[in-house]
């Protein structure tokens, strides 16, 4: 018997065909393609299984990646950070970028990621409520890489603002403006949007016309991270507290945005510092 024979006879092995002598499995291999062993065909069903499966898993994480990548790869978001680049060769806006810090809490149910600055070279930080809100531990990172426990010395929810404290001394601070910016000025923005740090923007304070009393308006683009960013004057002073963005349709459709007032924001420090 040649080699090939043999090779199909072991291929073909099943219980039919046990007890069959030399003669008829040669009758049987003239008639009829031998038989693939069963356990062979079960294991190649579920090894099919297993790949679609795995494919499906696989689709759904490159559709959650290129998500994430598009949200910050964006057009726009390229464009901010050219001019985070061409801004942060300005002496002044190096210095300044050495006050803002990154403001991490971690909580039971959720964790957030913000911006914050100091308002005095002995530790103080100012940021946003919403971004320590039900945060059990909170943590401050400076310019260096240091990271410091943040102590919560006072909290306004209605004017979404937060002091902080942190231990240490010899910080870059920034100034605040005795009252808001006039139309028209143009201001700085540095923050942490989407996850990046310490990203200069720019832009110019609009009317109140398109934001309200008691609230200043920027032109400058704001993304998820800018929360506790500091508006800063050409003269290096704080003239607001970014918290969020709004769209708006008129004349066209645009986003701008939107910063607590420094007249609010020497009220609540007035009651938080004694």
């Amino acid at each position: 018997m040649s080699k090939k024979d043999k090779d199909k006879l072991d291929e073909m092995y099943d219980e039919d065909y046990e007890e069959l002598s030399y003669e008829e499995f040669q009758q049987v291999l003239e008639e009829e393609p031998p038989k693939k062993p069963k356990e062979k065909r079960k294991k190649r069903k579920k090894r099919w299984g297993v790949r679609i499966v795995a494919g499906v898993i696989a689709l759904m994480l490159i559709f959650q990646t290129s998500a994430i990548l598009f949200d910050t790869f964006r057009l726009d978001a390229i464009e901010f950070l050219k001019t985070s680049y061409r801004l942060s060769q300005d002496e002044n806006i190096q210095e300044w970028k050495e006050a803002v810090v990154t403001i991490e809490g971690e909580g039971k149910y959720i964790r957030s990621q913000g911006t914050g600055f100091f308002i005095e070279e002995d530790g103080l930080v100012l940021t946003n409520h919403h971004v320590i809100e039900d945060q059990d531990s909170i943590g401050v990172s400076t310019e260096n890489g240091d990271v410091y426990d943040g102590e919560l010395i006072e909290t306004d929810e209605d004017k979404d603002l937060a002091l902080l404290d942190i231990e240490g001394g010899g910080f870059e601070s920034l100034p605040l403006q005795h009252r808001s910016s006039d139309e028209e000025d143009h201001i700085y923005v540095i923050g942490n949007p989407l996850s990046f740090t310490k990203i200069a923007n720019e832009g110019d304070v609009l009317g109140a016309e398109h934001t309200g009393e008691n609230v200043l308006g920027i032109s400058a683009p704001i993304y998820r991270g800018n929360s506790g960013s500091p508006v800063i004057t050409e003269e290096g002073e704080v003239t607001g507290v970014v918290y969020a963005k709004r769209t708006i349709s008129k004349p066209e459709q645009e986003s701008i945005g939107l910063a607590v007032s420094i007249e609010d924001v020497h009220e609540f420090l007035d009651g938080a510092i004694e």
